[in-house]
This record gives C-alpha cells, sequence and structure tokens, in this order.
C-alpha cells in the first residue's frame, strides 16, 4: 500500500513539473523578424505573428518606425497606405485586394485590426523592391536586409548609441523571448554553436527599449554587468535576463523591444 501511494505521489510530481515545464514553454513568445542584425522581439500592441496563411503579420506604424517607410491610416473606411522603397501600397482591413502603386494586386491574406492597431503582412511591402527577404522555414524567422533600415526612427537610435567594438554580429540565434511585465523582467533565449566559449561580457544582446513618449534605454557599455546577466542553459543554449521598466509615472508604455545577437571584444 505504501509503495503505491509512492508511486501515484511520483507520478502526481511527475505531471506537475511536466504541466509546469509546458507552461513555462508557452509563455515564451517565438521571435519571427530579423531586420538587418536587429531582432524585432515586441512591437505594441503585439510581436509580429504568423498567420493562419503562413504570412508574416506587423503593425502598420512599425513599416514607418522599423522599416523607415512613411505611414498614413484613414480610420473611417479603415484603410493605410505605405511609402516604403520607391513604392506606394494601400491595403485596408479584411481585405485581401490591395493598390501597389495604382495597381491592383491581391493577396492570399488580409489585414487585421488587433487591439485597435491594423497589422499587415510585410512582404507586400518590399515584394519588388531592391530590399532583401529571406525565410528561414525552420526557424520560422523572416530576415529583411536594407542599408535604409539601419536609419528609421527606432534603428538609428541603437546606431547613436552602439560602442561596441563588434567581432562577429551573428554569433548569437536569438529564438524566443517572455517578458514579466509585473517584475520588469525580460528573458530572451538563444542558441549558438557549441564550440564558442564566450565570456559573459562579449555576449552584445543590448536590448533596445521604446517607449511610447519617445524616450528609450539601452545598456552602457562602460557598466554592462550591472543591467542583465546571461545563464548558459546548456552547451549552445543560453537565457539573456534584464531588468526593464514597463510603465512610468506618467503612464508611458513600451512600444518596441529590438535586440542584436552579437560577440564582442
Amino acid at each position: 500500500m505504501k509503495i503505491r501511494l509512492l508511486v501515484c505521489l511520483m507520478l502526481v510530481l511527475s505531471l506537475a513539473s511536466a504541466h509546469s515545464n509546458s507552461t513555462s514553454a508557452q509563455a515564451q513568445t517565438p521571435i519571427h523578424l530579423k531586420v538587418n542584425d536587429h531582432y524585432v522581439l515586441y512591437t505594441y500592441p503585439a510581436s509580429p505573428f504568423v498567420d493562419k496563411k503562413g504570412r508574416l503579420l506587423i503593425p502598420l506604424q512599425a513599416a514607418e518606425d522599423i522599416l523607415g517607410g512613411k505611414v498614413t491610416y484613414n480610420a473611417a473606411n479603415k484603410t493605410a497606405s505605405v511609402d516604403l522603397l520607391g513604392r506606394n501600397v494601400a491595403a485596408t482591413i479584411g481585405s485581401p485586394e490591395i493598390s501597389v502603386n495604382g495597381e491592383p494586386v491581391t493577396m492570399d491574406t488580409v489585414p487585421i485590426m488587433l487591439s485597435n492597431t491594423m497589422f499587415l503582412p510585410v512582404s507586400i511591402l518590399l515584394t519588388d523592391t531592391d530590399a532583401k527577404m529571406e525565410w528561414d522555414t525552420k526557424r520560422g524567422l523572416l530576415k529583411l536586409r536594407h542599408d535604409s533600415f539601419t536609419e528609421s526612427p527606432v534603428l538609428m537610435r541603437f546606431k547613436g548609441q552602439d560602442l561596441a567594438q563588434v567581432i562577429d554580429a551573428n554569433a548569437f540565434d536569438l529564438t524566443s523571448f517572455d517578458w514579466d511585465r509585473k517584475k520588469g523582467l525580460l528573458n530572451i533565449y538563444a542558441m549558438y554553436e557549441s564550440s564558442l566559449s564566450p565570456a559573459s561580457r562579449q555576449i552584445d544582446f543590448n536590448p533596445l527599449i521604446i517607449y511610447s513618449k519617445g524616450t528609450y534605454s539601452v545598456n552602457p557599455y562602460s557598466k554592462p554587468s550591472m543591467f542583465y546577466k546571461v545563464k548558459i542553459t546548456s552547451p549552445g543554449n543560453l537565457v539573456y535576463t534584464r531588468n526593464i521598466d514597463t510603465i512610468d509615472a506618467d503612464k508611458d508604455y513600451i512600444k518596441y523591444i529590438t535586440s542584436v545577437g552579437r560577440l564582442i571584444q
């Protein structure tokens, strides 16, 4: 009888542990977008996501703030216009019909409204431009590259504070993150070549936090260890943890979180 009770207890504890691990895993948000060398973790009011048609959707405003386009939105007819890299794209929430430089085009998906914000497929903004788009099917990651993106309002702020001497700009592949908003705790999960043995000070993720009122925060390179910690969870895998202020006294909120994944000197 005691043995049976012990076995049952072990089974319950095992299931509880599995449930806990599952819950923790589900809490992680996959990272689906990389712009030049910057992973885009969060865009208010939701992170970039892949819809049922397999298209990556981003908030309309991110087309201006991160990609450097010019955005207008007509709330009355729920139509947006984006000027980016010499193309004008007009799209309407819920409709697969768009206009590209005045010519009608039919998409295989539709823009949606989420938390009072229009989300649209990023690919329609960059098709037939000189921007490079690469879809990593295994990772579910869309990589975008164009020199002009670095000059966008968001990424320019990182550039202005970047004092790192970079050894490898793509040493770490950021896969997911979780963000405890009550505690202001951000965890970023990444993979890397297991043969690499970097010191903590060489691991440069340096999350860029952009707030709704225009202020921003990055790690100072003079005293980086005061702002983050790194834990190697297994060979080739790590978690980077940083405290961030979620909301200030004036009800400011976080609008964007981006991060690099570099090996520095």
